[in-house]
């Protein structure tokens, strides 16, 4: 009979080899879908682990002499981490792409978005784990589509989808460039617009578009700017009361 020790140790070893795994698909594949537990504790992993070996890319880049990949391979101690078959191909990956992609960033390299859950019988929250400012960003194309949406309607910008807008754009190389093709190819890929002819191929499309948002007052209407306001109650600014404060008697017996 095993005892209850040596089965703790198994399944910490086997936790242990999983992390291990998500880590290197997802720096492989610049994003995964799996379940919300597990992407959320390999996220902290994850984290973690880009972090030290960008912070090592970054000293050995500051040296003079410029090292091979090998040698950097060998040397950065952050890519212990990583099974042994993957270390080459992912750590040449951090090296050669996300040290140039992420050149300031020191955290905040991974982002879950959550997916409707999984068809059978555990029914299990699903959810996709993936890299920021990567060229599949599942997030920028998201926005990307409100946005095209958005000037279909002839809509001005909310304040919370221009907050993400400037977030997604902000870090990426090119990005307002970037956003803007995106919000062009959804036009013509998912709503059937043509920009040339200015019409819709598809009418069913072009009548979904005209079911306009019913909360107008956050699309250029008296609540822009005020994006944590409540839709249903208002709410108004705190009345900022000045205070001015007695002068310190230590400070006047010092003088």
């Amino acid at each position: 009979m095993p005892s209850l020790q040596k089965f703790h140790a198994q399944v910490a070893r086997h936790n242990k080899s999983m992390m291990k795994n998500l880590c290197a698909n997802l720096i492989r594949n610049e994003a995964i879908i799996t379940t919300k537990s597990k992407a959320m504790k390999a996220q902290a992993k994850i984290e973690k682990f880009l972090h030290e070996a960008l912070e090592n890319e970054r000293a050995f880049n500051a040296k003079e002499k410029p090292l091979d990949i090998k040698d950097r391979l060998a040397i950065n101690k952050a890519f212990r981490y990583l099974q042994p078959p993957d270390k080459e191909e992912v750590g040449s990956k951090i090296i050669n792409e996300l040290s140039k992609r992420y050149p300031n960033r020191k955290t905040g390299f991974t982002r879950i978005i959550k997916l409707e859950r999984r068809l059978g019988d555990d029914k299990a929250p699903m959810a996709l784990i993936e890299l920021v400012d990567s060229p599949i960003e599942f997030k920028f194309w998201y926005q990307a589509k409100v946005v095209a949406r958005l000037e279909l309607q002839n809509l001005p910008l909310d304040d919370l989808t221009s907050h993400n807008v400037k977030k997604l754009t902000k870090e990426r190389e090119n990005g307002e460039e970037e956003f803007r093709n995106a919000v062009e190819t959804c036009k013509r890929e998912f709503f059937k617009y043509d920009t040339e002819s200015k019409e819709f191929l598809d009418p069913e499309i072009e009548e979904q578009i005209k079911n306009i948002p019913t909360n107008l007052e956050y699309y250029g209407g008296d609540l822009v700017g005020k994006v944590l306001v409540s839709k249903k109650h208002p709410t108004k600014p705190r009345f900022k009361k000045e205070i001015e404060l007695p002068p310190s008697p230590f400070l006047a017996d010092s003088k």
